[in-house]
Order: C-alpha cells, then structure tokens, then sequence
C-alpha cells in the first residue's frame, strides 16, 4: 500500500480545534463488497479534499474555512466514523482555519487507511491486495491492480450459493403460508361445529 501523507508541511492549527480521529483497532476480518466500495469511494473524495486544503494551507495555515468546505469536510468525516470512530465517540467538527481541517483529513485518512489493511490481503496471483470478502472477489481499485485481476472470475460456488439460499428461503416461506393456511382453515372448522366459538382469539360483538 502506498504511503499517504497524514501531516501538512506547515504544521498543524490550534489543538483545542481538532475533533478526535483516533482510528479504532478492528480486529482482522471480513468485509462485505458493499462496505469495501464504500471505503474506496469515501477514501478517493477524502483525499482529493485533503490535497486541495493542504494545498491552500500551505501559505496561509490559519485562514479560515470557507462554509462550503466546512460544509464537504464535516460531511466526508462523518461519513468516516463507520471506518474510524471509536464506541460512543462524538461525531467531529471540522476545524475553523485550513492548518487544524489539514490535520483533520489527514487524520481520518490515516484511519481509513489503518481499517483497510485489516481487511484486505495479498493475492500471490495477481500480485495485488484485495479485499478480504465475505462471497467473492475484488482488488482494492485504487491501487491500480493489474488487467488479470479485473477480469478474474471466481468460481460459481457463490453463485449456486445465494440461488440455494434464495430457494431455502422461498419454501420456507411457502411452508409458512401453507400452515397457517391450515391452521386457519382447522379454526374455522372447528368455529363452526361449535356454533359459533371465537376463531383465532377473534370475539363477535
């Protein structure tokens, strides 16, 4: 994984300014193929916005932050806190001059990042890391894997897999409504014999 830049060179704002980004430490695991495509599109926006601010930060480290991009910054890190945030750690507040919001993305870079190696792995046939999923295959796209792990197709285990499991669940339902057809069926029978008794704990007025 190359590396990426989680400091500006201009140094950081005002401390009481910065929200906390401490990345949690997941323990290694699986991911599902939507929450790795989440990361990877949350990831490039981040760090497009973390480019551009260090950029600006540069001569000016404590200008302050446009509300627009107050506005991304807040947005892009709270989408993080699903990749970084800690149990019961409060949601963060972009920073006010373009020193302490630099630090801040750069931070929740680094978090992203540190989520990311506990779900992804080596794959020694393609020479690339890939996500480490639950069902199936993806290389981590950003790291511009090769064409052979693009077109890599795993083999239909998964398919038959989620056709078996849709077809468990439809006669499982399928039984479900034959029974309580029956059921239903049996209560009104016995309702009638009966001469009118209440069906299913319905009483008539």
């Amino acid at each position: 994984m190359s590396p990426h830049t989680t400091q500006p060179s201009f140094g950081p704002g005002p401390q009481d300014q910065l929200a906390p980004q401490a990345a949690p430490d997941p323990s290694p695991g699986h991911t599902t193929l939507a929450l790795a495509e989440r990361h990877e599109a949350l990831w490039l926006s981040l760090s497009a916005l973390h480019k551009d601010i260090v950029a600006l930060g540069a001569k000016k480290p404590g200008a302050p932050v446009s509300e627009p991009v107050r506005i991304a910054a807040e947005g892009l890190l709270s989408d993080c806190a699903a990749f970084t945030r800690k149990r019961n750690e409060r949601l963060p507040v972009a920073a006010a001059d373009l020193g302490g919001l630099a630090v801040q993305l750069g931070q929740a870079l680094a978090g992203l990042e540190t989520w990311e190696s506990h779900h992804t792995s080596w794959d020694a046939r393609f020479d690339c890391r890939i996500w480490s999923l639950h069902r199936g295959y993806r290389p981590i796209l950003r790291l511009n894997p090769p064409a052979a792990a693009l077109k890599f197709q795993p083999s239909n285990m998964d398919e038959l897999r989620n056709k078996l499991a849709i077809r468990i669940s439809q006669r499982n339902r399928g039984i479900y409504r034959e029974g309580f057809a029956a059921g239903l069926a049996a209560a009104r029978a016995g309702g009638a014999e009966d001469g009118g008794a209440p069906i299913l704990g319905l009483h008539r007025s």
